[in-house]
């Protein structure tokens, strides 16, 4: 994987689901376990504005092409997918971020001969080009080529069958062309190699080849197997991508028979890659085609994201409206049970107040009567019991009572609380 470094200039970025029987015996689990990881990763990719995107599938596999318009957008998203790795959930990702021209969407769906030849590897695939991706087989000019219905089919089957990171896409692939070439034995044949040991003549007849047993040692080859000779390279080819090759654990090319093609080096390479490039003569109008459709895919799922972002507005905002409905209900209590309060205390306080109010209403009432009665009946003291020695008398008062005081004659004071008797009590008499 390439380093946050050098990622400045890279505007792409290629996820992988890859499952298999380690993670899990169920072949639905792990199906199941792809399709929620698949559909994180695109959840996260639906955030940013992507200039086009693509996604294909191969067996247990997945893969989604992203392609930015920025650096920074995908430097982010590839830091996104270092995070969701880190979930250890399965199935495992893998993840690349590299430039456009790179990711090759600018070439034609199609690997060559010569493509084939420069990828196999029967170290890194037995079965070498064992697949579910729809390929179709045809021959141009001599010689033999895989047509895939997109690139990104071409790039799921180079990351499946390319055992060297300089060859897992189309664009890295066709920056890097080994000159190559299939050739007959001495007999005319066009041969394969298995390990399986049984094979049918029937099963031969059915896909077009003899079988003969392999006798002779050859370096770094297992002995033993079999060769499957074929009269032509087209059925040869056609039948590494067969359903009938998928049931062979071992498939391989002779290897005796691919040798370097020292005639197509140099500016040679560079005319077959432009040739190969032009070939198709609505070539133009499909790129064409194929960008209108992807801005058309990236303005729908700019539509669904902006209808996503309203839902969830609407959704907040209703659930706002509902809280708010709680609060008021909630503020109407209290304030009905404030009234209550208010009514309730308020009733008592102004009984309280009515009754200090007569109380108090009472009482001034008594002594206004009382003083009333003493100006108006004016009140006498009598000295009866001391006729001869009263000479002058002096009242006083304190807080508590009137008290009249008598001096006799002779300098001497007795003081005594007489009774009060009214005038009309002294007429009578």
């Amino acid at each position: 994987m390439a380093s946050l470094s050098e990622c400045h200039a890279k505007t792409c970025v290629s996820v992988i689901l890859k499952s298999n029987q380690l993670d899990h015996d169920d072949k639905n689990v792990r199906l199941e376990s792809a399709a929620i990881k698949m559909y994180q990763v695109e959840q996260l990719a639906s955030s940013y504005s992507l200039r086009f995107s693509h996604r294909t599938r191969n067996g247990e596999q997945v893969r989604l092409d992203y392609c930015f318009h920025q650096p920074t957008e995908a430097s982010l998203f590839y830091k996104q997918m270092i995070s969701l790795q880190k979930s250890h959930s399965q199935p495992k990702l893998l993840y690349y971020i590299q430039t456009e021209s790179e990711l090759g969407y600018q070439h034609r769906a199609v690997l060559t001969e010569q493509d084939l030849l420069t990828i196999h590897s029967p170290v890194y695939c037995r079965n070498i080009f064992r697949t579910t991706i729809p390929i179709r087989v045809e021959q141009e000019e001599g010689t033999v080529a895989y047509h895939f219905n997109s690139v990104t089919d071409v790039n799921m089957f180079l990351f499946s069958k390319s055992n060297s990171h300089d060859t897992m896409t189309l664009g890295l692939l066709r920056m890097k062309i080994v000159p190559k070439k299939f050739v007959a034995d001495d007999e005319g044949f066009y041969r394969l190699f298995t390990e399986d040991k049984m094979i049918s003549p029937e099963f031969g007849e059915k896909n077009k080849f003899k079988i003969k047993p392999r006798l002779e040692p050859v370096e770094d080859s297992l002995l033993g197997g079999s060769l499957l000779l074929f009269s032509t390279k087209f059925d040869l080819f056609k039948f590494l991508v067969s359903d009938d090759a998928a049931d062979l654990i071992h498939l391989t090319f002779d290897e005796t028979k691919i040798i370097e093609n020292c005639e197509q080096t140099g500016e040679n390479i560079d005319n077959f890659v432009r040739q190969e490039n032009s070939k198709d003569p609505f070539l133009k109008e499909r790129n064409v085609r194929d960008v209108v459709v992807a801005e058309n895919e990236e303005k729908l799922r700019v539509i669904r994201r902006q209808e996503r972002e309203i839902l969830e507005l609407v959704k907040k905002n209703l659930e706002l409206e509902r809280e708010n409905l709680e609060l008021a209900s909630k503020n109407s209590e209290w304030e009905r049970m404030n009234l209550e309060m208010k009514y309730k205390w308020g009733g008592k306080d102004k009984q309280e107040e009515n009754k200090n109010r007569t109380d108090e209403d009472s009482t001034n009432t008594l002594g206004t009567s009382v003083l009333d009665r003493i100006e108006d009946e004016e009140a006498v003291a009598t000295m009866s019991e001391y006729p001869n020695k009263v000479t002058k008398s002096v009242t006083t008062s304190d807080k508590n009572h009137n008290q009249i005081t008598s001096m006799d004659y002779e300098g001497s004071f007795s003081s005594t609380r007489p009774s009060l008797r009214t005038r009309t009590q002294i007429t009578k008499e």
